[in-house]
């Protein structure tokens, strides 16, 4: 698919839900669980979408759709203006973007959208909460520069309230980024799901090296951002062997500090971001490699083969086997 296919591929019936206010908040109430917040009904996307082993999801907010009601989801969003305006009200703060500026909210985010025109269009990528350990996996250049973009966007902490607004005035990059991700999503080829995910690295690099955004985020506490990233360094390039003792050494703080402050940032433990990388290590393998199983849980600091197959399933619900076997 090229972009004039697009353009006409977006014109066409595919962006347009023609569904008024009434008939969506009906939609709403039998698709999802809802809770009182402020006296309103919130509505609560669990983890019930199936990512189908991708790290991401994309969707449309159509054209000529009613309001959505005030909802929240299980992981980042990132919503771009295709064409026309949006207002999207975030707790009690209501946002307009034009075409071209971008929304990226935290997960679990109160917020509704106005009803849109038969010329406002939105694109809606949903990240898999995997998605950035995956852009550590994959060691992408400047990742000092997404480091610090991810602890932004990202906020481990307990409570999730904040977004980003990118008011990019159509920049030309960002446009082809999603052009090209939606070329690829309506024209699937051999490996367009990592075509996508590599074009949604790009688009974050695009909106890291911008600098310049709105927010409803507090001014955050910086002073231990090298903190931080050295932790997540440490935990990338010793994931075989590393243990939290040596790392506090290294840092030059006690173990019980650190402890503390990666379940205060990341909202795990030490051991569990361990495990995390190792799997997802252990995921690339699988998907790019012809070594046997009992290598790659080696490989990645495992040595039981057992306790790999037990931790591989739980961590992606697929046996290594499974897992392999359905690999695009």
């Amino acid at each position: 698919m090229n972009y004039a296919q697009l353009e006409n591929k977006l014109s066409s019936n595919t962006s347009y839900i023609n569904k008024n206010d009434d008939e969506i908040l009906q939609s709403f109430r039998k698709k999802f669980d809802v809770v009182h917040y402020n006296d309103k009904e919130l509505f609560v996307f669990h983890n019930q979408r199936e990512f189908r082993q991708q790290n991401h999801l994309i969707s449309l907010h159509h054209r000529n759709s009613g309001r959505v009601p005030m909802h929240l989801f299980h992981y980042v969003v990132i919503t771009y203006v295709y064409s026309g305006t949006f207002t999207i009200d975030v707790e009690n703060t209501s946002v307009t973007l034009s075409a071209g500026d971008i929304i990226i909210f935290d997960k679990y985010v109160p917020h509704s959208v106005h009803p849109t025109s038969e010329n406002d269009l939105g694109i809606n990528i949903i990240l898999h909460e995997h998605f950035f350990h995956t852009i550590f996996t994959n060691k992408l250049p400047n990742d000092r520069l997404i480091t610090e973009f991810i602890f932004e966007i990202v906020n481990r902490q307990a409570t999730h309230n904040h977004y980003l607004v990118y008011f990019t005035d159509d920049d030309f990059g960002i446009r082809n980024c999603i052009r090209n991700i939606l070329c690829e999503y309506f024209d699937p080829d051999l490996s367009s799901a990592d075509m996508i995910d590599h074009y949604i690295m790009i688009l974050i690099m695009h909106l890291a090296r911008k600098k310049s955004y709105d927010t409803n985020l507090a001014a955050m506490n910086y002073s231990n951002k090298d903190l931080l990233k050295n932790i997540t360094s440490y935990i990338e390039q010793n994931y075989i062997s590393g243990n939290l003792n040596e790392l506090s050494d290294s840092l030059g703080y006690t173990p019980s500090y650190i402890s503390r402050r990666i379940k205060l940032v990341f909202g795990k433990t030490f051991k569990q971001l361990i495990n995390e990388q190792r799997m997802d290590k252990a995921a690339l393998l699988l998907k790019n490699s012809e070594l046997p199983i009992y290598e790659i849980a080696d490989e990645v600091g495992i040595s039981n083969i057992t306790a790999f197959y037990k931790r591989f399933k739980d961590y992606t619900s697929y046996t290594p086997f499974e897992y392999r076997k359905q690999k695009v």
